[in-house]
């Protein structure tokens, strides 16, 4: 109960200084966010990557008709910045997800928080912020609230620590040139990120297998030339085996065992993700994008997983957003699951400017090892 007030009261001073240190600007934003979902899953034999929903009262699955859930987090933020003398300017954002459904418990907990300076082109940023995957090549053609990650996640998933799945990265220190992925370059814009100490594999005796400082490593660049911005980035976790782990190896060996022997290497592997793809603004309410994405699990056979994805964006009206999506995806391992359709969309309506109504769907066939479906009813109030 005390961690649940804490922020409100934080949140209600802060907007109190900011008269009194009117240079330092600081604007507290939010919203809730709460959905009715229906999972489907057919033969499912070995997992799938569509997001079930979160904080469902008995989770969400597809023993129960549909389920109330908090899909995209509710939160709580703030941000701001600051414009020193020199030319430098501070920027920083706090903010939270907020279990609005009481049923995981967390109560409040950090989604984003980084401090960062920047100065004309030059932006630097440290802490836990949006991963460079998401930026230059999920945003091609990701771009529902929620679902619709079937195909990104089918590559992601290799990487380790908050590397893995592409969306927001801990302790991290980046540097970027220009308006980074999101948009269109101007002309150009690139960036570079390492991501300390977030490797959270642990070997027998749970210390952890990789004690480098420098636990991953992210690099990313975009150029535009008129209403075609093409991209690409690189994702890598970087391993130096911890003793223990070193020990775990050794061990293996001499028992003989290959299970066991996997097993241990397993937990040195440094896989990576890389990414090109595209986007193109067709028409001033129409943009395509398309991402192709390979992930190499660092194995000596079977290392390859790959998805291919194209979507489309489109303004219907001022308040009416289309958003439609196909992807596939394809394992050199035979015996992993096929990525063979993915079908996925958004259709998101603005009722008022403050509130929005989304309905969403992400369907994934991974043929004889089954497939799923869901389906998303949502609703949103901004502050």
């Amino acid at each position: 109960m005390m961690q649940k007030a804490i922020f409100p009261v934080l949140l209600i001073a802060v907007v109190g200084l900011s008269s009194v240190q009117a240079e330092v600007s600081i604007n507290p934003y939010g919203f809730v966010d709460i959905g009715i979902e229906q999972f489907q899953e057919e033969g499912l034999r070995k997992g799938a990557d569509v997001y079930a929903g979160g904080g469902s009262a008995n989770g969400n699955s597809d023993a129960q008709e549909f389920a109330l859930t908090n899909n995209v987090h509710s939160r709580l933020g703030v941000y701001g910045e600051e414009t020193t003398t020199s030319g430098w300017k501070g920027t920083y954002k706090l903010e939270f997800k907020a279990d609005v459904l009481q049923q995981d418990g967390y109560g409040l907990q950090t989604r984003l928080g980084w401090l960062g300076l920047e100065h004309g082109q030059h932006s630097f940023k440290v802490g836990t912020q949006w991963s460079l995957l998401m930026q230059y090549s999920g945003w091609n053609t990701a771009r529902a609230e929620s679902q619709g990650m079937a195909s990104y996640f089918y590559v992601t998933d290799e990487l380790q620590g908050s590397l893995a799945y592409g969306f927001r990265n801990d302790s991290t220190v980046s540097y970027t040139y220009g308006n980074g992925g999101w948009g269109a370059a101007a002309p150009v814009t690139a960036s570079i990120a390492l991501h300390i100490g977030d490797d959270q594999r642990r070997a027998s005796n749970e210390e952890l297998s990789n004690d480098a400082g420098i636990t991953g490593i992210s690099m990313a660049g975009a150029t535009t030339f008129g209403a075609l911005t093409l991209n690409a980035v690189l994702v890598k976790n970087l391993v130096a085996a911890s003793e223990a782990a070193q020990q775990d190896v050794q061990a293996a060996r001499l028992s003989g065992d290959e299970a066991s022997l996997a097993q241990a290497k397993a937990l040195l592997l440094e896989p990576a993700v890389y990414g090109v793809g595209a986007k193109w603004q067709a028409k001033e309410n129409l943009e395509v994008g398309l991402a192709y994405r390979l992930a190499d699990r660092d194995t000596e056979q079977n290392a390859i997983t790959s998805s291919t994805s194209l979507a489309g964006q489109y303004q219907a009206s001022q308040k009416l957003n289309l958003h439609l999506g196909i992807g596939r995806g394809e394992d050199e391992d035979d015996n992993a699951r096929q990525l063979e359709l993915n079908l996925y969309g958004q259709l998101s309506y603005q009722l008022t400017p403050s509130r929005q109504l989304r309905f969403e769907f992400d369907h994934a066939d991974y043929g004889d090892d089954g497939r799923v479906m869901a389906t998303l009813f949502s609703m949103r109030q901004s502050f």
